[in-house]
């Protein structure tokens, strides 16, 4: 093989070139986990909103439960208020009755 005097063009472009392919990779590699890393923030902020109306109904249902409890509640004792005015008057009854057989006999 004959030395040649003039050095070859592709040898000389090699490096350059190597140098240049590698920065390009290695940024479109950095854009790409770039890429990643914001879908991943992406998914966890819309798991985040979700979650946090997800919260939000379960409060609301809550407050709904507890209204609807106070009134039953409410609705209890009037009842049992009621249920012991009805035993006064069942056993004012029982009386006049038992009166009544008292004197017919």
């Amino acid at each position: 093989m004959a030395h040649r005097s003039v050095p070859c063009p592709a040898t000389a472009m090699a490096v350059p070139l190597a140098g240049i392919f590698t920065g390009l990779a290695a940024g479109a590699v950095n854009a790409h986990m770039a890429g990643l890393a914001a879908v991943d923030a992406r998914r966890e902020e819309r798991a985040s909103q979700v979650l946090f109306h997800q919260l939000q109904d379960a409060i609301s249902a809550a407050h709904d439960w507890a209204d609807y409890a106070k009134k039953l509640i409410a609705e209890n004792e009037r009842l049992k208020a009621e249920n012991g005015r009805l035993k006064e008057v069942a056993a004012q009854r029982r009386g006049v009755i038992e009166r009544m057989r008292q004197v017919a006999a």
